[in-house]
C-alpha cells in the first residue's frame, strides 16, 4: 500500500516501481495490481532508461522465466549502466555457468571482484565455475578466499540469539543441536559460545563431507546456487548427503551414548 501510494503521488517515481518489482516477486499473489512483475520493471525503465537495478533484477526474473536470451541482452545492458553493478555481474555470471559458457563465466565473475575485491560470493562462484572446468588449483585457492571472508564476519545478532536459545533450553532440560552450514568450519559455531556456556552442545560439522563431495561430484552436483560464498541452496542430492549427515550424528552422540 505505500509504494502504492508513492506511484499515486509521483508517477514518475522510477525507484518505486522497482521496488514494487521486488515485493511482487515474493509476494506471487499481487502480481496481477500491475499487470505483473515483469511490467513492473519495465515501467521503471520507461521512466527512467538509466535505472540499472531495474534492468538488474528484471534481468533474474528473464532467468526465472526461462528466458535465457533476454536475461543475457537485459543484464549486459545493467551493467554497460554501471560497471560496478555487483549484482548484475553475479547474475550474468551464473547464467554463463549453467549454460557452460565458461570463459564468459570467468570474465563476468572477475569483473565482479573489480567493484568487490573480497566479496565471498565471487569467490564463491569463481570456485565453482573452476570446479565445473576441472581446474581443482584455482577452485581451491577461490575456496579458501571465499572462507577466508566468511570468517571475517560476525554478526553479534545470530550469536545472541543462539545463546539465549541455548539458556531456554537448558532450563527446560532439551539438548541443543547445533548444525553447521555445507562447506563451513564449525569453528564459526563453536565461537559463538566461548565463555557463553557452550558445554553439552552437539555440533553438526558438515565442512569435511560436503568439501569431500564437491571434490568428487563438482559444486552443481550438490548446489543450485553459491549465495553464502563456497555454498548455497541445495539440490536434492545437496539436501540427501546434509540430511544424512545430521542423523548420523544424532544417532552416534544422543542416542548411542543413551
Amino acid at each position: 500500500r505505500a509504494l502504492m501510494k508513492a506511484v499515486e503521488i509521483n508517477p514518475h517515481n522510477d525507484s518505486a516501481y522497482v521496488e514494487l518489482g521486488i515485493l511482487y516477486g515474493w509476494w506471487r499473489g499481487s502480481q496481477y495490481k500491475l499487470g505483473g512483475q515483469e511490467e513492473v520493471f519495465k515501467k521503471a525503465i520507461e521512466l527512467n532508461p538509466y535505472n540499472d537495478s531495474a534492468y538488474a533484477i528484471l534481468g533474474t526474473v528473464y532467468i526465472q522465466s526461462g528466458k535465457p536470451d533476454e536475461a543475457e541482452q537485459i543484464l549486459k545492458k545493467a551493467i554497460a549502466f554501471n560497471q560496478k553493478n555487483f549484482f548484475s555481474c553475479l547474475t550474468l555470471g551464473r547464467l554463463y555457468l549453467n549454460q557452460a559458457k565458461f570463459f564468459e563465466a570467468e570474465q563476468i565473475f572477475k569483473k565482479a571482484l573489480e567493484s568487490s575485491s573480497d566479496d565471498k560470493r565471487a569467490f564463491g562462484e569463481l570456485a565453482a565455475l573452476y570446479s565445473e572446468m576441472g581446474n581443482q588449483k584455482l577452485c581451491d585457492i577461490y575456496s579458501e578466499k571465499a572462507d577466508k571472508s566468511i570468517y571475517a564476519y560476525k554478526n553479534p545478532v545470530t550469536a545472541n540469539n543462539y545463546r539465549k536459545l541455548k539458556k531456554v533450553l537448558d532450563q527446560r532440560k532439551i539438548q541443543l543441536i547445533c548444525v553447521q552450514y555445507p562447506m563451513q568450519s564449525v569453528r564459526l559455531l563453536k565461537d559463538i559460545f566461548i565463555g557463553e556456556g557452550g558445554q553439552g552442545i552437539i555440533f553438526v560439522d558438515n565442512e569435511r563431507i560436503f568439501k569431500e563431495a564437491v571434490r568428487v561430484g563438482g559444486y552443481k552436483t550438490y548446489f543450485a546456487d553459491m549465495f553464502g560464498g563456497n555454498f548455497g541452496h541445495s539440490t536434492e542430492k545437496g539436501n540427501e548427503l546434509l540430511a544424512g549427515n545430521i542423523a548420523s550424528v544424532i544417532l552416534g552422540e544422543v542416542f548411542t551414548n543413551k
